[in-house]
């Protein structure tokens, strides 16, 4: 009987498995390091509430914009060479998506995208922005909700959500 349980827990762990650790997600630091060596932000206040302003700045689209940032953040192990991560990401609302170069689409209610993990172990952090705007209170995107699985393998490494809430004008 100890020979079968010993069989199922290594077929159900594989040694090859990455090990996602010290996940937050939230609102993110991105002017300042916890350290010297850091090399990136951080999660400052883990949220899933994310109240856009207009404190931030960013570029969108080759444009200087006000913004509000967020993202994720985890530690891993396990990695080995080419390890991606592949994550998918829906919005309640069509959503515009970009990055500092290019509008890459619009009204999008879903977009995927891969995470390549460096072999071996490490620290990754992965800045996001909502571009500043006002909505009236009637507008169905004044508030989207956010929901992301990312996945390795074909098991899920991790999932996050964010309740995006834009500032209402009459």
């Amino acid at each position: 009987m100890r020979a079968i349980v010993l069989l199922v827990v290594l077929a159900t762990s594989p040694a090859w498995a990455i090990e996602i650790s010290n996940f937050k997600s939230g609102l993110a630091c991105t002017n300042t390091r916890l350290s010297k060596d850091a090399k990136a932000g951080w999660i400052c206040q883990p949220t899933e509430d994310i109240l856009v302003t207009d404190q931030g700045d960013c570029v969108y689209d080759g444009q200087s914009k006000f913004c509000t940032w967020m993202g994720f953040e985890f530690d891993y192990k396990g990695a080995t060479e080419g390890t991606k991560l592949q994550c998918a990401s829906t919005m309640s609302e069509p959503v515009d998506s970009g990055n500092p170069r290019a509008l890459v689409g619009k009204d999008l209610r879903s977009e995927e995208f891969e995470i390549p993990l460096a072999a071996g172990s490490g620290h990754f952090f992965n800045p996001q922005y909502y571009i500043f705007n006002v909505r009236t209170k009637a507008s169905k995107d004044a508030s989207i909700n956010q929901h992301t699985v990312c996945r390795t393998e074909g098991s899920k490494a991790f999932e996050y959500k964010f309740n995006i809430k834009f500032p209402l004008v009459d």
